[in-house]
């Protein structure tokens, strides 16, 4: 899959599991999702999803992508004390809160999901979902 293109089609079809997996839990969120240099292919809010998650959601999936690690894994570093602190503030697009996962295809980050809207646990069991999907997509 070295020439992987993460295609409307896919990007689609990733917004449908998080919608459903969305309305499982119960929760409004928003979910996108961004090629590998943070550029937003998709951004759709799914039931009351909150009015900040429309901003959050895309900043999660670009963290993910650009930097290439969870915004979980990034907020660690990011914390005081962390070799990150406050990068957050110099780059405001940077999230450091759960929620954005890169999307990998052969170890390679071939873009970015964020979902918010839920709590941090219910944005990260969506991404889950998504990101099992996107796995048997690429397989």
């Amino acid at each position: 899959m070295s020439d992987f293109v993460l295609t409307e089609e896919i990007c689609e079809a990733l917004a449908r599991v998080a919608k459903k997996k969305s309305r499982s839990l119960g929760v409004g969120v928003t979910f996108s999702v961004t090629d590998e240099n943070g550029n937003l292919r998709l951004l759709q809010r799914f039931g009351d999803a909150i009015l900040p998650s429309l901003e959050i959601s895309p900043k999660k999936a670009y963290t993910a992508a650009v930097l290439r690690q969870s915004t979980a894994e990034f907020g660690k570093i990011a914390q005081a004390g962390g070799s990150a602190f406050g990068i957050n503030v110099t780059d405001n697009k940077l999230v450091i809160f759960g929620g954005g996962f890169p999307l990998l295809v052969e170890d390679k980050t071939v873009g970015g999901i964020g979902v918010s809207g839920g709590s941090v646990a219910e944005d990260e069991e969506v991404a889950h979902a998504v990101l099992d999907a996107f796995a048997e997509l690429t397989r």
